[in-house]
Formats: structure tokens, sequence, C-alpha cells
């Protein structure tokens, strides 16, 4: 049976023919203007009958790098240094006065120098007191370095492996100086076997490939005389990377269904927020250190807020000064209106949940109440892979009536085994505005340990019955850091990304 071949493939067989040498596959699909998978799809077709083919090797491509492509163009430092004195005409400079005029760094600077003294361009002395530099040639002729720095203008890149000895050298010396890249590339070079170059282009018949079958075919018997083209089910098809939710939201949706499913309504609250429900609602001490500027960005504009209703608020004075109507002592201390009308960015979103308890109290609502908010908290620290200056929290807090740590830790429980973390455990801890206090960990299979994960707990009297909220009613509440959940989830080892959204991750990520 005679060889049949594509029309395509006949064409970029008798260039090769007319060639007569081994090519460049990305080049010669520039110069007969088709893409390059469907050359090598082609060179491929007549691998399979024996008349050509393409082998690889590895290939260190120099660049310029960007002082190298500067130099190129205004010329290597003594050049500039040279060509600044014939100019202007100068036989002599002090070297503290010709570096002042230059616009080079202090090491481009004396390295010039020291390349115009080695190539007996100029001089320099002290004899007068003062270092000077006296120029001692006539001519300053083009030195082998600047015309190998002129090969670049033809290309963007040079082939190391077909440099001759002098010019390896010259590429140390640029090396040397940091004006060079160097790039591995892998190159295809296409050829023809012997039977390739000598076989007669006109004997050969052109295949008419179809890549389906019609009706018309089966019907007329003619599908039993074409030639089907051959798919390859193995190879996978072309990455296509199309829009997508962004990671951080897909997992703020998830756990917004999470707790509308087990009941919960969400909340939202103001990011500009008021110390007093920032801080005085929860029964935080106004001279506690958190509250000091390096934890907390105050607002000068404005400068102050409102504070809620007369009764309310003297109801939290109370308690801070001596524990009020809840069997506290207090904190023994003058409470300050002026500093409760503080403005911050909110440090917690429990300020939220905090005014949930307001519109209970305001509105006579009866229990039981279940909410929940996802949202912006901002804190001021240092960023590093774990800590950043503005980040997310998952709030939540149930208001009913004879609620116990069993109900909290029964919740919690469903809300991680639901995330995707069937292995969860709480332990007594402590946390400023509960008690008792539990802290939930997770177990992670990545990284072989319990993290944790974040706090949660009862809160204390003197943070609900300022509200009107007393036993048996009680708060249960608890808050997560959404980050370090997206973190596990994603396993992502620098919390930084999930902002600055690397490309390649954001790619890989699925939908």
């Amino acid at each position: 049976m005679g060889i049949k071949l594509r029309q395509n493939v006949l064409e970029i067989l008798k260039t090769l023919q007319e060639k007569n040498i081994e090519c460049d596959a990305s080049e010669l699909a520039k110069e007969l203007k088709i893409d390059y998978i469907i050359l090598m799809s082609a060179v491929n077709d007549l691998d399979k009958v024996k008349l050509g083919g393409f082998k690889e090797k590895s290939i260190d491509y120099l660049y310029l790098t960007d002082e190298g492509l500067n130099y190129l163009k205004k010329g290597l430092p003594s050049r500039q240094l040279i060509n600044y004195l014939v100019k202007n005409k100068i036989k002599e400079i002090s070297i503290a006065e010709l570096k002042d005029k230059s616009e080079l760094n202090d090491k481009s600077f004396y390295r010039a120098i020291q390349n115009l003294r080695h190539n007996k361009w100029i001089a320099t002395s002290k004899a007068t007191g003062e270092n000077k530099v006296y120029i001692i040639a006539d001519d300053f002729p083009t030195t082998e370095l600047e015309i190998f720095l002129k090969t670049f203008e033809k290309k963007p890149f040079n082939d190391k492996s077909k440099l001759s000895k002098k010019e390896v050298e010259l590429i140390g010396t640029l090396n040397k100086r940091n004006l060079i890249r160097r790039e591995k590339r892998t190159q295809r070079l296409i050829f023809l076997t012997p039977e390739g170059k000598k076989i007669d282009v006109r004997k050969i018949e052109i295949l008419k490939e179809f890549s389906k079958i019609t009706s018309q075919m089966l019907t007329s018997g003619e599908w039993k005389n074409i030639d089907l083209k051959p798919f390859n089910v193995s190879i996978s098809g072309p990455r296509i990377h199309a829009g997508k939710i962004h990671p951080l939201i897909n997992i703020i949706n998830e756990i917004r269904e999470i707790f509308l499913s087990m009941g919960f309504t969400e909340i939202k609250g103001p990011i500009v927020e008021s110390a007093f429900f920032n801080f005085d609602a929860l029964f935080q001490p106004q001279d506690h250190p958190a509250r000091e500027m390096q934890d907390t960005f105050y607002l000068n504009n404005p400068k102050q807020s409102k504070l809620p209703e007369r009764e309310r608020v003297e109801a939290v004075k109370a308690t801070h000064e001596n524990g009020g109507d809840c069997g506290s002592i207090g904190w023994g201390y003058d409470w300050s209106y002026d500093i409760a009308k503080k403005v911050v960015l909110r440090t917690h979103t429990t300020a939220t949940t905090c005014r949930r308890l307001a519109q209970f109290y305001r509105e006579n609502e009866k229990p039981p109440v279940k909410v929940f908010s996802i949202d912006k908290v901002f804190r001021n620290e240092r960023l590093d892979h774990s800590h950043l200056a503005e980040f997310m929290q998952i709030e939540g807090i149930v208001i009913d009536e004879n609620v116990t740590l069993c109900d909290l830790r029964g919740l919690l429980t469903e809300f991680y085994r639901k995330m995707g973390f069937p292995k969860i455990i709480t332990r007594p801890s402590f946390f400023p505005y509960t008690e008792p206090s539990l802290e939930i960990a997770v177990y992670s299979e990545k990284f072989g340990e319990w993290l944790e994960m974040g706090g949660s707990g009862i809160f204390r009297p003197e943070v609900t019955y300022p509200w009107g909220i007393k036993d048996p009613t009680r708060v249960l509440a608890w808050g997560l850091g959404l980050e370090r959940l997206a973190m596990l989830k994603y396993r992502r080892g620098d919390i930084r990304d999930l902002y600055r959204n690397p490309l390649k991750w954001l790619r890989e990520v699925s939908y």
C-alpha cells in the first residue's frame, strides 16, 4: 500500500526536502505561518510513516538584565564617562567632580574608572593633593565587550552553545556585573530520515480524513471507503482559565449556607464602630491594653460617636464601676463617657452581636434567637505569613433559656463536621467576656496535628444583664477565624495569599 499524507503534511515534507537540514520547530512554524501544534502534529505523521521526526536538546539562552539593556542603550559605564570627558573637552578633572557629573552609582562609577585605567585611556594622580583623572589617550576604540554587547540588538537572546571561547569569556564578565540572566529552554529540531529525503512527493497520495460520519455516508455506503481521523482520547484538552468565584467568596458562601441550614439568620454591623459597643458593652475595662493605639485603629474623623439610650449606657457604666445588678463587683473605677464615645475600626465582630443584644432588648423579643455574621475586622498588627491588619471573623450567638456548654459544643461540632473536619475537640479556656469558655480545635490531615480555630463560651452576666438578658436566659457565643479555616481548606502556608491572589494558585483552585 502506498503512503498517504494529509495536504498540510505533504507541504511540510516538501519544505524540509528543499531545506535539507535540521530545522528549529519554533522558527519553522513562524516561517510557514502555521501554529506550532499543527506543525508538530504533521511531524508526528511523518514519524509514523518513517519519513521524519524530531529530537530535543536543552539550550542555555542568555538575555540582558534591565541594567544590561540600559547599558546597551547608553553605553557601558566606562564609555559613558569617556564620552562625557571628550564631549566637554576635559583633559583633567577631580574624581569627586566627575562623580557628581555622572549618572552612575558608586559601584558602577569606580568600576568604570578602573576599566578606563586598564584600557590606558586615563591615569589618576594625587600629586596636586586632590585625586584627579587625566586623559592620556588620543583615541578610544570600541572594546571587545562593547562589540559583543551590540549583538543583543539584533536579537534579544544568545544561544550559549553557539558562542566562541572568547565570547564565553565575555559572557562571564557580563555575568559578574549582573548584566546577564540565563534561561534554560528545550529546543526541538525537525529532521527527515534518509527515506524522507529521497522520496518523490508526487507519488504520495493525499489523505482526505473525515472527523465524523454523516447520515448520507451511511445511506450511500461511502463510509466504508473513507479515512476517519483518529482521536487520542488520552490527551488532555486545553486548559481554559475561565472566570470563577474567588476561593474566599466560595468558602464564605459555604459557611453561610451551613448556618442558614441550621436555622440561623445573618446579621451585619458597621465597620466604623464606637468604643462603647466594641469594648465597653463587652465589659472590657477602659484601661485595658487592647485599647491602646498599637492594637486598635482610632479615627480622627469622626472623632466621637453617639451612645445608645441613656438608660442602657448607665447600666453598662454601673456594671463597670460596681457590678450593677448582675452580682459582680465590677472593675471599681470611674467610667468615662468620653472614652466610650471614641471611634474605632472594629477589632472583632462581637461588636455586631452586642448590637443584636441591644436590639433584643429594645424590641422586647422572646427567645430563641440564633444569628451569625461573617465580616471584616481590623487590628493594628504587623503583617507576616500568619497575621493581617484586615481580616474576617465568623461570629454567632444563640439567645435561649437554659442553654448550656453541651448545646454550644454540639453547634460547633456540627458546623466543622459540615465544613469537612470530622475530628473536632473542645477544651476549657479563658476569654474576657465569656464564662465558662471553650477553645475549638480541628485535626488537620495535612499537618498531622490539632489546630486551634477560635474561641467560644457563654456571655458573662456583666455583658448580658445591661440588656435585660438574665438567667435562665443565656447567650451562647463564638468567634472563629475565616482565614485560618480557608488556609486549611485550600492548603495555603501564607495567609497573605488569600488577598494578594497568586495567579497560579487561583487557576488551580477548583470551581
